[in-house]
């Protein structure tokens, strides 16, 4: 019979949530998981294999987390605008997990577009452009890539710890270079 588990599959991944939120992916390892809990390594592996399904619980978390502000932006008065200004008001709110999600990888992979990655509203949010702008679908990804690459600007400056601008700044320009855009496919 397998040894009762000290804690529970939720408990390890909250306190390792927390220690990603405040100090980075980088920092969990085993032996700082199970100095943050209290223990030894062992009561972690009794619910988890390995560190690497941790972390990979840890990220399923951190995409829950983004999701939640980006159904936020949803339900803003212009639902794109507001999706836009969530995803950046999560880089900072959460930079360690804006980090995680969006500033990692080994540079590989073939871009061919850029709708931001981890967002289920994707869809939703092309369909409103769409609509509310009485443009196409190409026309809507055309727009949504550039706006994707400007507001990824923001964040990434939020992400580092460099705040040189306001959420009230960000609002602006992004409304001013939205404007411009779009009269450019009407």
């Amino acid at each position: 019979m397998p040894p009762k588990a000290k804690y529970t599959k939720s408990e390890i991944t909250d306190t390792a949530f927390n220690m990603v939120r405040e100090n980075g992916l980088s920092t969990l390892t085993a032996r700082s998981l199970a100095k943050a809990l209290g223990t030894s390594t062992g009561p972690i592996f009794t619910v988890f294999d390995t560190v690497s399904e941790i972390q990979d619980a840890v990220i399923e978390k951190a995409k829950l987390l983004y999701n939640s502000y980006l159904k936020s932006g949803l339900t803003q008065p212009i639902p794109f605008k507001g999706v836009g200004m969530k995803y950046i008001q999560f880089a900072k709110d959460e930079p360690e997990f804006y980090k995680l999600l969006f500033m990692t990888g080994d540079g590989t992979e073939q871009i061919t577009n850029f709708l931001p990655a981890y967002e289920d509203n994707t869809s939703e949010v092309l369909d409103l452009i769409e609509s509310s702008y009485k443009i196409d679908k190409e026309k809507a990804k055309s727009l949504y890539n550039h706006l994707s690459v400007y507001a990824y600007g923001y964040a990434a400056l939020f992400a580092q710890g460099i705040h040189i601008f306001t959420m009230e700044d960000i609002d602006k320009m992004m409304s001013e270079l939205f404007k411009a855009l779009i009269r450019s496919y009407l």
